[in-house]
Parts: structure tokens; sequence; C-alpha cells
């Protein structure tokens, strides 16, 4: 178990690192900052103590604290995968509105 934890505790360093790199490259805003500085410090600290969510995974009648973090794992996948798709459509149909525009604009002219 140790070594997932170093490795889980590597990963959210270079997480957070990455994080402040953005930040000070004006990529993320003070909010996206502190939210993904609260997630990542969150990681690391269910990282170090997993027996911290076993309140959590008895309610939700899970077996250990990992069912509970894969669970979330594959809910963020999901949603992040939604919104990229959502995100792609939104950006395909503004191209193809400016591809028509600029495309009928050369016909006038």
């Amino acid at each position: 178990m140790v070594g997932i934890q170093l490795i889980a505790i590597v990963v959210a360093l270079a997480a957070v690192h990455l994080t402040h790199l953005y930040y000070k490259r004006l990529h993320f805003s003070k909010k996206e900052l502190l939210f993904w500085g609260f997630l990542w410090l969150v990681f690391m600290f269910v990282a170090i103590f997993p027996r911290s969510v076993s309140p959590l995974t008895g309610y939700l009648g899970l077996a250990r604290p990992m069912d509970l973090i894969m669970i979330i794992a594959f809910i963020v996948l999901f949603s992040l995968a939604f919104h990229n798709y959502v995100m792609a459509r939104k950006h395909e149909s503004a191209l193809e509105r400016l591809v028509r525009e600029i495309a009928l604009k050369d016909i006038d002219a």
C-alpha cells in the first residue's frame, strides 16, 4: 500500500505544481487555482490517510475506500467526456457557421 500512496503523493504534488504554473502563466484564474489546489490537496490527504473516508464508505455500503475512489473517478471521467463532446459540437457548429458566412461573402463579392 505504501508504494501506491507514494505514487499518489508524487502525482498530487506534480499536479499542484502544474496548477501553480498555469496560474502564473495566466491560464487559470484565482478561482480555478483555489479549486484545483483544494482538489489536489484533498486527493493527497486521502492518499496519505485512506481510512479517513471509511465512515463514508460504510454509509454507502462499500467494502473499501478504493471502491469509493473508483466510483468517483468514473463519474468524473464520464462527466468530462460528456462536457468535451458538448463543447466539440458547439465549436463545430460555430466553425461551420463561420465557414458559411465567409463562403457566402466570397460569392457576393
